[in-house]
């Protein structure tokens, strides 16, 4: 589905007669090609003034009569509690890219960078990194927290996001729009997973083509059957899906590569790098506009089905043609585009580590198999919508949460723009235009929010131990900026339901219909990772064994 990250990676992406990207945008870091070593302290050097961010850490560091940051000559004012804020060293143009001057940790490990950068610098800090950092901003300077309730003060993103995301999220975020497309991404699923077993030399892949074709189910109202390797299929889909990953995946390491930032961004010429994402969004662009101009004429003809009647580009087009959808037919398309080319690859990378979670831990596998069997009993063993509500299969719910706690595909929380003239965050104003980022990753390592952290227990998120958690510190981790990977509020993905939807229903069938083993494997630790438009495992060869 399309998340923060897709989102700005596209931007302008698509348009009529090619994929005109810009410098792909994500928000996480990847592996850059340094392995000079790093001091081990923060650099003094002086910053430039010339920036509203080091002018707001300036102002910080002489607060005079603040309750926070000493000199406490206001007795009438309660003293409260805030981090410092401590400034990473940056450079205009690639932030703090270069980790011989910034000090950061490797970029190529998430799953490492972001604690060791919360034990490096504390928990609220800048730091430059394009992608994430403020567009507004010479070196793209970000201001993370750990705290989510530091990002619930934040305005609206103007009148034109307003518009463009009431027109997506009205078929796609809204909770009975999301329901309705469930039944067809169930059908979807259950076709896709007769071909798990043959699909175990590339399972990334695999759920690569799981992700298109549930989503085409939403997106057209049809059945792609692209997942099962037995069965025929449309090489034009399955050079989409190829297309997609390699796109996506290779604007996320332009937008961290420190050779792109310097060439692309500051020369304006083309690299090796940038030419392999622009030409496969190009092919993207061909495939997808294409289908959806097919979808188009035949809906002009009277020749759609039921199915396809309600799809959700059949939606968005009868919303069109009312006049009230409030945006053009070229942005109609071109969302809709969007949705099936993010679909492919950052569902997906979730999709891998829940089965992978599964396979590890096979007395957390048998007691979801347990409870989704007793869910579906009532139609024969097949699921159902009401089978996945969380109050038939709560385990179902606390596993994917347990599996976003511990392997997130993105480890920043949610990620806003400062919209108002300014926003006090952590006691410290900070200008408008800014960038905020939660890490929403770090605090769920913490043994002090808990227990056993390396361990996968699905139980943390049953409705006793949430409640047990009440009016404690380690209520924290249950703040909703840190359930799943789609973000909250104005920023939230218009296609996380569909998107959660599509993770619950691949992950159920699939254990439904197998006993999921990882021979050779007894840990997640074991399995390499990489950041890709999100961060996925380099799944190993699982072993799919029939419950029949």
């Amino acid at each position: 589905m399309i998340s923060s990250v897709a989102s700005r990676a596209l931007r302008p992406a698509a348009v009529r007669g090619g994929a005109r990207a810009s410098l792909a945008r994500a928000s996480r870091p990847t592996a850059l090609s340094s392995s000079s070593a790093f001091p081990g302290t923060i650099d003094s050097r002086p910053k430039s003034t010339s920036c509203p961010h080091a002018a707001a850490a300036a102002a910080e560091a002489a607060a005079a009569g603040c309750p926070v940051h000493g000199n406490k000559t206001a007795a009438a004012v309660p003293e409260v509690s805030h981090p410092k804020l401590v400034e990473v060293p940056s450079l205009p143009g690639v932030g703090s890219l270069v980790r011989a001057y910034s000090g950061i940790p490797p970029l190529d490990k998430p799953y490492e960078f972001w604690p060791q950068m919360r034990k490096q610098f504390g928990d609220f800090y800048t730091m430059g990194m394009p992608g994430l950092g403020s567009d507004d901003c010479i070196k793209s300077t970000v201001y993370v927290v750990q705290d989510p309730k530091e990002m619930m003060g934040f305005a609206g993103q103007g009148e034109n996001w307003k518009r463009i995301r009431t027109f997506m999220q009205t078929d796609l975020l809204h909770p009975t729009a999301a329901r309705g497309y469930t039944s067809g991404i169930i059908e979807a699923a259950e076709l896709a997973s007769k071909g798990a077993p043959a699909s175990v030399s590339d399972l990334n892949s695999f759920f690569e083509r799981c992700a298109f074709d549930m989503f085409s189910t939403v997106m057209f109202g049809d059945l792609m059957e692209v997942a099962d390797p037995n069965t025929p299929t449309d090489p034009e889909d399955v050079e989409f899906v190829r297309a997609a990953k390699v796109g996506l995946g290779t604007g996320v390491k332009v937008s961290r590569s420190l050779k792109d930032a310097l060439i692309v961004k500051t020369l304006g010429l083309e690299t090796e790098q940038y030419k392999l994402m622009k030409d496969n969004l190009d092919i993207c662009w061909k495939i997808g506009s294409g289908k959806i101009q097919r979808f188009m004429d035949k809906r002009e003809k009277g020749e759609l089905n039921e199915s396809e009647k309600n799809s959700y580009l059949y939606r968005a087009l009868e919303t069109y043609d009312s006049g009230k959808s409030g945006v053009s037919l070229k942005e109609a398309l071109e969302m809709s585009w969007g949705g099936i080319f993010a679909a492919v690859d950052t569902t997906s990378g979730k999709m891998g580590w829940n089965v992978l979670h599964a396979a590890l831990n096979p007395e957390v596998q048998e007691k979801l198999y347990q409870e989704l069997s007793h869910a579906a009993a009532a139609n024969g063993g097949r699921l159902t919508v009401e089978a996945l509500d969380k109050s038939n299969a709560p385990y179902l719910h606390a596993f994917v949460r347990e599996s976003h706690r511990l392997t997130p595909v993105v480890p920043i929380a949610t990620r806003k723009r400062v919209a108002a003239d300014e926003l006090t965050i952590h006691g410290i104003s900070i200008p408008r235009g800014s960038a905020v980022a939660c890490d929403g990753y770090s605090l769920g390592q913490d043994p002090a929010y808990i227990d056993d952290p390396r361990s996968f227990q699905p139980e943390r998120w049953l409705d006793d131990a949430v409640q047990a958690r009440k009016g404690t510190p380690r209520e924290i981790i249950d703040h909703p900026f840190f359930k799943d990977p789609f973000s909250q509020g104005a920023r939230k993905c218009p296609g996380s339901r569909v998107a959660l939807n599509e993770v619950a229903v691949i992950l159920s069938q699939l254990v439904l219909d197998y006993k999921i083993t990882a021979p050779g494997v007894s840990s997640f630790d074991q399995v390499p990772y990489g950041q890709e438009t999100v961060v996925e495992p380099r799944l190993p060869t699982l072993n799919f064994e029939s419950r029949a």
